[in-house]
């Protein structure tokens, strides 16, 4: 297991590792992701939510690193690092705003695949050795296939597993083998469960009592963290509206919570 404290590479042997993972040696990823690791566990931490998985965020931001590994042109003057970052933060965005700002009350199949489909996906891999398609799902799970489609989508949960191999060969080590371990308790891991269902309810009828531009701005700004010039520039409007509208939109989501009997650990 690789802790926090893993070898940092200098810029010139990042790019160089950066070089041998593109000409084909799959276990080169392995050691960016060391390299990283640490990157990526603050830009985890930043995008942590109430009723979001920190071991999630931490696997998003692996994700970036693998897609900035891919992507990086080497040569670039902008350090890896800093490449990578913008796509680690891209994926803990996207994370965040699929599995918490964006599963609506509507959405049954969504809400029970996130619930049930990680423990039906590991046992249907250990019994047949692959991943089931979107056709097992929607047999095990009684919905059509449409919809199963759908409410993967939604979710985004079909990203790179922790158990799949980080390069294409099956010896390179897994994103399991890269994360820290530092699972809760039990009784932790409940407690989380029952918040992150009470928040999740909570989130999806205050949605409802919102316009369509208010929804976009609460999901996106204040639940994935997007900055206030983007959020901005997709409604016309300027950074300072968006800061107000959001500063409205946390005293109304706080107010509904309260009302709900909910106390996350931010109020």
């Amino acid at each position: 297991m690789v802790l926090a404290t893993a070898h940092i590479l200098s810029r010139e042997m990042q790019i160089e590792t950066v070089e041998d993972y593109q000409n084909g040696n799959q276990h080169a990823l392995g050691t960016l992701i060391k390299s990283n690791i640490r990157l990526c566990q603050n830009v985890a931490k930043q995008h942590n939510r109430d009723g979001i998985s920190h071991e999630d965020l931490l696997q998003s931001a692996v994700e970036g690193v693998i897609i900035a590994a891919n992507k990086y042109k080497v040569g670039s003057k902008m350090a890896f690092s800093t490449y990578a970052r913008k796509w680690m933060v891209a994926k803990c965005q996207e994370y965040v705003r699929n599995n918490l700002g964006t599963i609506r009350v509507g959405s049954r199949v969504a809400k029970t695949l996130y619930a049930s489909l990680p423990k039906y996906r590991r046992g249907f891999v250990a019994q047949h050795g692959q991943e089931p398609n979107t056709r097992d799902i929607a047999n095990r799970f009684g919905y059509a296939i449409p919809e199963v489609e759908k409410a993967l989508q939604l979710m985004g949960r079909f990203a790179t597993s922790i158990d799949t191999p980080i390069g294409e060969d099956s010896n390179s080590g897994t994103l399991e083998s890269v994360l820290p371990n530092n699972m809760p308790s039990p009784e932790a891991m409940l407690r989380r469960k029952q918040m992150v269902g009470s928040i999740r309810d909570a989130i999806d009828t205050f949605n409802d009592k919102l316009s369509t531009r208010d929804q976009d701005i609460f999901q996106s700004y204040i639940v994935a963290g997007e900055s206030g010039p983007l959020v901005g520039k997709r409604h016309g409007i300027s950074r300072q509206r968006i800061s107000q509208i959001g500063g409205k939109l946390k005293k109304q989501f706080k107010a509904h919570l309260i009302g709900n009997n909910i106390k996350p650990s931010y109020m």
